[in-house]
């Protein structure tokens, strides 16, 4: 805009352009009517040319005045609707959301950011796969802004926040085709010595703790490490070993598979939305609200 021309001559010019009247354009400026017809001459003295006719009967647009109104009402359409924009992003009602996952075959997860989306219908949304070896790495680089995650892999890390957390009982699952799978329904943790256990890998051994305590002190069972529980379900539906899985899992699983009670296993998982303390995303405020009240 050029030299001293302000939005508010702008707003008062569209006004008394649509409305033809001073008098209404006042009333729907809320300012008085001697200030809207000052603001304007000064805008007209600022373009060099007339936008309006001035008589007794009224006022009407000149043939500049009226090619001026249209493309002033659509600056004006396009300003407010950046300031309404900006002003949600600020409030994190809008905005974007990086969201990292481990295995998109988790239906309480997907569930998680369709309620959140479906709230917050302007915050976009995008899904990433999370690897939980550098979980840590990728909240700290902002790859993420938040990730739902198993609390031992980002142990001793002051800077991370969990919101969300729950318990999952994990029970032993097996490819049908296992050999263990063909020989009883009912085993016991020793039979499950020897046998390869899968597992996400992770930046520390407090995850391998947690999930499989029937080997503290062995170091004869394999431990077949992968990058996500998405590759690590692939690995045990394959039959290259046994796996600890979420009870909740069990539903968004392809056939091939079959659960077995383990006599003396008892393990829980405590999963969460992970995310880094200063990150100041609007969005993400949004959603540790709405995590802290509906997960």
């Amino acid at each position: 805009m050029e030299g001293n021309m302000r939005i508010t001559q702008l707003e008062y010019f569209e006004s008394v352009a649509r409305n033809l009247s001073f008098t209404r354009a006042s009333e729907e400026c809320h300012v008085a009517q001697p200030a809207v017809s000052q603001q304007i001459r000064a805008l007209e003295k600022e373009l060099g040319f007339a936008l309006l006719n001035r008589t007794t009967k009224g006022v009407t647009l000149t043939e500049a005045g009226r090619a001026y109104q249209g493309e002033i009402a659509a600056i004006l359409q396009s300003l407010d609707r950046s300031a309404r924009k900006a002003r949600a992003i600020s409030l994190g009602s809008a905005g974007s959301l990086i969201v990292g996952i481990a295995n998109s075959g988790q239906t309480a997860v997907l569930g998680a950011i369709e309620q959140f989306s479906a709230r917050y219908p302007e915050i976009h949304i995008e899904l990433k796969r999370a690897h939980s070896l550098n979980q840590y790495q990728q909240l700290s680089q902002g790859s993420f802004d938040v990730a739902i995650t198993a609390s031992p892999c980002l142990a001793g890390h002051d800077d991370i926040c969990m919101v969300g957390k729950r318990n999952s009982t994990l029970r032993i699952a097996m490819s049908k085709e296992h050999p263990l799978a063909k020989t009883a329904k009912q085993l016991t943790t020793d039979d499950l010595i020897g046998w390869p256990h899968i597992i996400a890998d992770c930046e520390n051994e407090q995850l391998l703790q947690a999930t499989y305590p029937h080997l503290h002190g062995d170091t004869s069972t394999p431990i077949v490490r992968v990058e996500d529980q998405g590759i690590g379900l692939a690995t045990m539906l394959l039959g290259f070993g046994v796996e600890a899985v979420p009870e909740e899992v069990f539903p968004s699983l392809q056939d091939g598979y079959v659960v077995r009670h383990v006599i003396g296993y008892q393990a829980t998982l405590e999963t969460g939305w992970a995310y880094l303390a200063n990150n100041q995303n609007p969005a993400l405020m949004k959603f540790i609200d709405f995590a802290n009240v509906h997960l």
